[in-house]
């Protein structure tokens, strides 16, 4: 199903991350990237992206995709332990790709 509608990316500090992470994953250490799907009251809202910047370090293009990662999470797709050998490692190379040369 496609959707459209508002996505909010929200940047926290690692101690922040780390308790979100505990909350909703039951894991005590911070994490990357966190999606929790919203749906606003007509649905306009897809979702929010949780980004921790200090997980690595600032760097702008991380955070990008960061992003990327959170967003296909919001559309459903998952990449169980093996990331780089998953169809979401595919769409998630395409996207930026696709943005880079856009941008």
């Amino acid at each position: 199903m496609d959707r459209l509608g508002e996505l909010s990316v929200a940047l926290v500090d690692l101690e922040r991350m780390q308790s979100l992470n505990f909350e909703f994953r039951s894991m005590e250490a911070p994490t990357d990237v966190l999606s929790f799907t919203v749906d606003g009251p007509y649905g306009e809202m897809v979702g929010e992206i949780v980004i921790s910047p200090g997980y690595v370090d600032g760097d702008e293009a991380e955070i990008e995709e960061l992003v990327v990662h959170g967003a296909l999470h919001l559309c459903g797709m998952d990449h169980g332990e093996e990331f780089e050998a998953s169809e979401m490692s595919r769409a998630q190379r395409a996207v930026l790709e696709k943005v880079r040369e856009e941008g």
